[in-house]
């Protein structure tokens, strides 16, 4: 088998975009800029023609060498951390970096066809394919597995650990596609700082809602019962609150009975009083202002919430029949379990729009048209140079043009780009008639989109109420039953980390005296593990972690500071018995609340 064979079958497996588009390229074909060199010492180095110019990106005399002597600081990043890489290259920057650098994660984001043709032709990089520590982006083939494999490697615990690089001479050659490849990771960046502040500024009142929404629980329905219940080729239609809505908000009800139609709780005022009837209405948000569903026969409306939704929505609109759709905590996916279903973790994107199209994924449509969904200002008078909080951005709009964005919006809006080029056996239809342009989608007018695919007749409502009603009948003491165990859960683990903060102050005070208790340092440093163990596993965790997610950014803000060991020691013991402390003064305020919910249950 040659090199060249050798890499490609590598592709074939782990790579089928970037494989599909290589096989029909003949090497009579390719450009002549790029050109493979072998070294005066073994391996082989990539050499690009500029303008007459040869240059090399890599030694003439041994790249290997000079590959680990580059790579050198990256050696030491620590266990899980993130390299992301502009450039390729010969792929010996790569190859040092994961042979030195155990249990890291490295992505690598080529801009250059040419350069990349020719190593596949020419240097067997086939291990590094098929390693799972390794993903290879090649600009324009699979751009969007970036931003997907970026978004699922990096969290909190890694993000000041993480590096960024360019391999020599990229940035010099390819400056468009490394302002590209910048943006995208400070892009990731910023989602996963709007997600943290999300947490930190709701993250107590979504605790409250999960344990108070449990008084919803008698009687409703799941949303996993709705897994390949509507015909195969109905789609569905998600209904946003974008300016350019009342441009065709008119041919819902056309499409009524013929397709799947979702209302987001933004859009649910406008489109009710048009006298339009949803088939469900959505909310996700915990803070929701109960205002938005201030009308006439809302509970009349199927209702699919997450169980964080805001508990006040629910107490005031009070649906009918309401489906819990996502959730994160083992204690309601148990308490599903006992009544004889389940219920999913959905990947929410952070808006309620994305939280339905993740919900209609799980559900098995493969069509999915969307109006409303601007994810951008008409007519907006922010004023881009007076902005300093870097709030707002320019996208291009379906015509081309440049049109201002929020930082969220476009989160949104990278997040449905992801989601489409990830789901490539669904199809996603922008009838948006303005706003953001949406690469990966299908555009076409919505009648354009009704008159093409809302064609079969279905009973939208006869499967929604086919749908068994839950925690009813003997069923109901499942909940209080849940409440009552996860109150003793709380109470154990409340001595458990009175007992660890003491180990970790005492921990503290060996390190600081120099003593050197080697053996009682062991010990301590063994019930920390456990302990961390037992919060990590337990059904609670979700719970705590929303109570307590303040405390958790500080541990994870203090793991990567540089210092020496015994500093470093001393303070992971004070940063556990500060973590230990807030989880347990964490436990009373969670229990008074399950105390409340039980009594009105009782």
């Amino acid at each position: 088998m040659t090199i060249y064979e050798k890499n490609m079958e590598a592709l074939k497996e782990n790579y089928s975009v970037i494989y599909e588009v290589l096989k029909n390229i003949r090497e009579d074909e390719l450009s002549d800029i790029v050109h493979i060199e072998d070294a005066r010492k073994g391996g082989q180095v990539v050499v690009y023609n500029d303008n007459g110019k040869s240059i090399y990106f890599n030694s003439k005399y041994d790249p290997e060498n000079e590959a680990s002597k580059y790579m050198a600081d990256t050696f030491e990043m620590q266990n899980n951390s993130l390299l992301i890489m502009y450039g390729l290259s010969n792929g010996y920057y790569v190859k040092e970096h994961i042979k030195y650098a155990k249990n890291t994660k490295c992505i690598v984001f080529e801009p250059s066809m040419d350069i990349f043709m020719q190593v596949i032709l020419h240097i067997d990089i086939s291990e590094l394919i098929q390693s799972e520590r390794f993903c290879l982006v090649i600009r324009g083939v699979n751009t969007e597995e970036f931003l997907i494999t970026i978004e699922k490697w990096l969290d909190m615990a890694n993000k000041d650990a993480n590096k960024i690089m360019a391999a020599p001479k990229y940035t010099e050659l390819f400056q468009d596609g490394y302002e590209e490849f910048r943006t995208s990771c400070m892009d990731m960046y910023k989602k996963l700082q709007a997600v943290t502040y999300a947490g930190l500024d709701m993250g107590k009142n979504v605790a409250k809602n999960e344990i108070y929404n449990m008084l919803f629980l008698e009687g409703c329905r799941s949303g996993d019962c709705l897994k390949n219940k509507f015909p195969k080729d109905m789609p569905a239609i998600i209904v946003a609150a974008g300016p350019s809505l009342e441009k065709n908000m008119d041919l819902i009800n056309e499409a009524k009975g013929k397709a799947f139609i979702i209302v987001v709780d933004t859009a649910v005022a406008r489109v009710v009083k048009k006298g339009i009837k949803p088939d469900v209405i959505i909310s996700m948000d915990g803070e929701k202002p109960v205002d938005m569903f201030k009308i006439d026969g809302i509970g009349e409306f199927p209702f699919l919430a997450e169980v964080g939704t805001n508990r006040e929505v629910l107490e005031h609109v009070r649906p009918k029949d309401l489906f819990f759709i996502s959730s994160n905590s083992g204690i309601w996916k148990e308490m599903f379990k006992k009544a004889g279903s389940g219920i999913s973790d959905l990947e929410s994107g952070l808006s309620v729009a994305t939280e339905s199209i993740a919900a209609v994924i799980s559900w098995g449509f493969k069509r999915i048209i969307f109006i409303g969904q601007d994810l951008a200002f008409t007519g907006s008078d922010v004023n881009m140079a007076d902005d300093e909080s870097g709030n707002y951005l320019c996208v291009k709009d379906i015509n081309g043009e440049d049109i201002l964005t929020r930082r969220d919006y476009y989160i949104y809006l990278k997040w449905m780009e992801n989601v489409a080029f990830t789901n490539k056996d669904v199809e996603f239809i922008d009838a948006t008639e303005g706003g953001a342009a949406k690469k990966n989608f299908t555009r076409m007018t919505f009648r354009e989109a009704i008159d093409k695919y809302c064609t079969e007749e279905c009973d939208v409502e006869d499967i929604l109420l086919s749908v068994p009603k839950l925690f009813d009948g003997d069923d109901r003491k499942i909940i209080s039953e849940t409440l009552g165990k996860v109150k003793r859960n709380l109470r154990n683990l409340k001595k458990q980390l009175v007992s660890c903060k003491a180990d970790c102050l005492r921990g503290k005070r060996i390190l600081e005296s120099g003593e050197g208790n080697v053996k009682e340092l062991g010990r301590i440093g063994t019930n920390i593990d456990k302990l961390i163990k037992v919060i990590e596993s337990c059904d609670e965790r979700a719970l705590i972690y929303k109570w307590t997610v303040a405390s958790e950014m500080g541990v994870y803000e203090n793991i990567n500071r540089e210092d020496d060991v015994i500093t470093a020691g001393i303070r992971a013991f004070e940063t556990n018995a500060k973590y230990f402390e807030e989880i347990g003064n964490a436990i009373p305020e969670l229990i008074e609340i399950i105390d409340d919910c039980l009594s009105k249950i009782i």
